[in-house]
């Protein structure tokens, strides 16, 4: 009984202690705008089929974004972002994002040192 008792405590131990991101010194703001975009954040395939969260210079704001990363896809770019300030950004143009830099990668759940 008593080991059984051990083997029930273990158990719930790891999956109490499961961690779904790997922080690796992110600014609050990554972490909370992270958790806006979280459903839309996916990764289907490593390196094939992924969404990860991206942030650039839009206009002298910075601003972060969802972008789908798929080689073979035809995909659109993004149509708005957040600024840290939790301002919606829409973008007249993509083209005019600029220093684009991952800072959250949904394949390996982890976040991006800058």
């Amino acid at each position: 009984m008593k080991k059984l008792f051990i083997l029930l405590l273990l158990t719930s131990l790891l999956y109490a202690c499961k961690e779904d991101d790997i922080r690796v010194n992110a600014p609050e703001c990554v972490i909370r705008i992270k958790k806006l975009y979280d459903e839309s954040l996916k990764c289907t395939k490593e390196d094939a089929m992924e969404v990860n969260l991206y942030k650039g210079t839009y206009r002298n704001e910075i601003v972060y974004f969802p972008m789908t990363m798929c080689p073979h896809c035809s995909t659109v770019p993004p149509a708005d972002g957040y600024t840290c300030d939790n301002k919606k950004i829409v973008f007249d143009d993509f083209s005019e994002v600029e220093d684009i830099k991952q800072v959250y990668n949904s394949c390996s759940k982890s976040y991006i040192e800058e």
